[in-house]
Parts: structure tokens; sequence; C-alpha cells
């Protein structure tokens, strides 16, 4: 009778565990069987992200009422994973049983360097009750590699050029923009204004509210066109000032020559005489003169101390981002970087001008922080009316704008911009991303006239052939790129552009070739 009992136990639990055998088998079945989606098919790198959309459908009914389906994704790249913190979820409790099973989300993750050559993996299971099922539906790979086409764009960023660009907008004194920028400011303008009989004090106070307001010369006079009387203070004081200006700057201090002024200012840069020996105005020009970022510094410091000024601030930070832009240690680079915030805020706090806030931009795109950027980029761009800033503040928004993705609003800035290669390459650029190939073409083959030793235009180039198909000119174009530019060559190995010729050994002898 016991032995009885026993076989009986035996054969429910056998039964139990072969019914729990097959509701596992079942379950994985059903995580296995998923339909999932991924928009874009190929990962992008759009700005300092990548984002994608994922919908995961289930066969009806295939999740019953105490059940949980859960995926979860893991973006690995060498030795590295990144883990998302959302995941796709539904639970049978809330599911109509005739009803199409769909579950969706848009996922965001950080680039990371080394992405560009990882992989999306996507984990499903389904926990029953409490339980979790052990044995989850295998790993499966969504898509390899990442597209950071978009990067391309340029706004002087050093990438193993011969001639490394300069960054930044100087505050020249041969400039109209550069009135009120020494540390005198607007003091004699103001001085002009108070002398001027001819109107009351209340008639002329909304012209110096003007004058210590934000925005270069340009922008101010633009700003005093719609006041009472400027045609009238515009004959009689700011015609004059403007004519005057400069004459006064180019006079010479008497007894000065080129020489005395170069050995001076070589003093003043050893500390051996005070910076007040030569004037402002000598010693911006004696600044003008040195070739070297160090010796920039040198008399900047040494100017600062006896002319502070939005010149002095301004140029100061200018040599800090070039410095910064020459360095590959991070923290010497930060550093510098820091240096260039504070002297570009300090210019900043003597009145708001385009120069400092474009430059500021450029601080935060050396940083990557490409949204601050653009709301520098931008401001500058509200802060003058000279022809020539607003050129180059436009290129520096279509630039980023190309990087964010947003190719559209990057062409209506570089259609502004000045037709130089950089800018020329950055609107070819924005066209291959929104897939007009013809127009991409085209600024491409102008951005390597203007400049046939540029490796970039050959690049882009041969990215419109990869896309097209055209295997003759691939090769052609990127072994023009390659050959003029180690950056090139170096991302051309890993570019999801290239994915289908990277086997090609045509694709791995240009490579090779140096």
């Amino acid at each position: 009778m016991i032995v009885i009992k026993k076989s009986v136990a035996v054969n429910v639990l056998l039964a139990v565990l072969f019914f729990y055998s097959c509701n596992q088998a079942q379950v994985i079945k059903k995580a296995d069987n998923q339909k999932i989606e991924i928009e874009p098919k190929v990962l992008e790198r759009l700005g300092d992200s990548v984002q994608f959309n994922l919908k995961v459908s289930l066969p009806n009914a295939s999740i019953r009422k105490n059940e949980l389906y859960a995926a979860n994704l893991v973006f690995t790249y060498g030795n590295n994973r990144y883990k998302f913190n959302n995941s796709l979820m539904v639970s049978g409790d809330t599911l109509d049983p005739h009803a199409k099973i769909e579950v969706s989300g848009r996922f965001s993750m950080p680039f990371l360097a080394g992405m560009e050559k990882g992989a999306l993996q996507l984990q499903s299971g389904i926990t029953n009750g409490r339980q979790e099922i052990e044995d989850r539906a295998p790993e499966i790979t969504l898509t390899q590699g990442i597209i950071t086409t978009a990067s391309l764009a340029q706004i002087g960023q050093y990438r193993g050029q011969q001639m490394i660009p300069v960054l930044g907008t100087h505050i020249a004194m041969d400039s109209p923009e550069s009135m009120g920028m020494l540390a005198d400011q607007w003091q004699v303008v103001e001085e002009m204004l108070a002398a001027y009989s001819n109107l009351p004090y209340t008639a002329k106070t909304p012209f110096l509210e003007v004058l210590k307001g934000p925005g270069d010369w340009s922008h101010k006079k633009w700003k005093m066109e719609g006041l009472p009387h400027f045609v009238e203070l515009n004959r009689e004081v700011f015609s004059w000032y403007e004519t005057n200006y400069h004459t006064q700057f180019e006079s010479k201090r008497e007894g000065i020559s080129d020489i005395q002024r170069s050995i001076l200012a070589r003093n003043i840069r050893q500390g051996t005489v005070s910076a007040d020996t030569l004037s402002e105005q000598e010693l911006a020009v004696a600044i003008s003169k040195e070739p070297g970022w160090s010796e920039q510094e040198q008399l900047l410091r040494a100017m600062e101390e006896v002319y502070p000024s939005p010149f002095v601030y301004n140029n100061l930070g200018v040599v800090f981002l070039n410095q910064a832009n020459r360095v590959t240690d991070t923290r010497e680079k930060n550093q510098l970087l820091e240096n260039a915030l504070f002297a570009f805020n300090r210019s900043n706090a003597f009145f708001e001008n385009p120069h400092a806030v474009y430059n500021l931009g450029l601080v935060f795109w050396l940083w990557g922080d490409k949204f601050s950027a653009y709301n520098n980029f931008y401001r500058s761009l509200a802060l003058t009316r000279s022809d020539q800033l607003t050129k180059t503040y436009e290129a520096a928004l279509g630039a980023v704008s190309i990087f964010n993705g947003d190719y559209s609003l990057a062409a209506i800035h570089l259609n502004k911009a000045e037709s130089n290669p950089i800018n020329l390459f950055n609107q070819g650029l924005a066209n291959f991303l929104a897939k007009d190939y013809y127009n991409a073409t085209i600024k491409f083959e102008e951005s390597a006239i203007q400049n046939m030793s540029n490796g970039y235009p050959f690049y882009g180039l041969a990215l419109v052939a990869a896309r097209n198909g055209e295997m003759e000119k691939l090769y052609e174009n990127l072994e023009k790129a390659v050959n003029r530019s180690d950056f090139l060559r170096n991302r051309a190995v890993a570019d999801r552009e290239f994915v289908l010729f990277h086997e090609q050994e045509k694709f791995k002898e240009i490579l090779r070739k140096k």
C-alpha cells in the first residue's frame, strides 16, 4: 500500500515536472516567436546621442493573465556594455486575449568613443507569476555599428591637419567692430554727446543707454537709427567718431619706431619693464605682430594689469581656445577651456559683445555641448550687423545644425555663410545627409577646387559614390582622401557608410597604401 502511494506521488511529481517543462518551453518559444522592428535600421549618431524606436509584436494570446513579457536592451562595444534603463514590458492582465499584442518605445543612449563598432542586442523573456523563467529566448543582435557621418561637420577642430586651424574671432583694431572695445570703451562718444548742446539731456539719454547696452558698434548704430534725432546726431557726433577713431588709433607714439616697440614688447613679456611703457594702442599692435600663442598670452596678461578691457579678455580667451585645440591631454585641455570660458565671460561683463559670445560657443563646441554652442552662436548673430561677422556666425550655426541632425536648418545657415572650402564641405555634408546627392556632389567638388590639399571633400565624394554603388568613383575619391589625411584613413576602416566594401580587396589595398 505504501509502495503504491509512493508510486502515485512519483507519477504526480513527474507529471508536474513534465507540465512545467512543456510550459517553460512554450514560454520560451513565445518569447522567441516575436517580430521586432527597429527604426532606423542602422543606428546614427545625432549630436551627442543615439536615438531609435523599437516595436515588438507577439502572437495573439501568447501571454496569459499571470505572465509578464519583458525585452531588455544592451549595447556592446569592445569590452564595454551600455545597459538601457528602460525596457519594453507588457502584462497579460492588461491584454485583450483576442487582440494583437504590440509593445513599443523610444530609446536613447549617449554616444561614447568606440560605439561606432558596437552592436545593439535584445534579450526577452516572460515572467510566470513571480517566478521568472531562467532560460530566456536567445539574445538577438538587432543592428551593428553606428553611422557617425554628421560628426564630420567642421568649425576648425583639429583632426591631424598639417596646418592646425585657428579658432575664434579676434578683436582686430583695424575693423569698424573694434570701436568701444578698448579700456575707454564708449567714453569718447559719451563725452561728445554730453558736449553737444543742440539737444536736451533727455533727448540724448536713449542714445547713452544703447551705448551701454549689448552689441558691437554696428549693432548699436542700428539700434540708434530708430531713435528720434538720430539723423542730426549721426551727422554731428557719430560720423566724426567713426572717421577719427582709426585715425587716432593709427597715430604712433612720438619717437617710438616699429623696432623700438618690438623691443619694448619683448621686455614687457619678460617682466623687465612695466606694461604701461607702451600705450594701449601700441600694445594692441605689438600683440598682433606676435606669431606665437604663448607670446600673445604674456603680452595680453601684462596688458590686462594696466588696460583691462573687452579687447584684452576676448583676445586672451582666443589664445586659451587655440591652445586647448592643440593639446591631447584631456586634463590640460579642460583647464585651458576653463581659462577661455572665464576670459570670455570677463569680456562680456563690460558689455555683451558678439566676439566673446561666439567664442563662448566654440568653448562649448570643443566640450561637446552642442546645445549651448548653438545658443551662443545664435545670440552672437543678434549682436552685430557686420556682414563679415554674420557670415562667420551663420557658418558655425550650420555646422552645429548638421551635427544635431537638422539638415534643412543647416542648409539655410550655410547658404548665408562665406563660400570657403570648409563651409562648402559642410553644405555638401548637409545635402548628403538629406539624401540630395546631386547637390552634395556639386558642393564637395567646389570645396575640392578651392583647396585640393584637403581630404574632406574627396571623402564626401567617396560617401556619395558608396551610397550610389559607384565603385570606381568610390575608390578614386577614397584614395585621394586618405592620402591627404590620416584621420580620414583611420575613420574609413570602421565607417559604416562603407560597410559593403570593407571586405573588398581594393578597399583594403587603398587603406594599406601610404
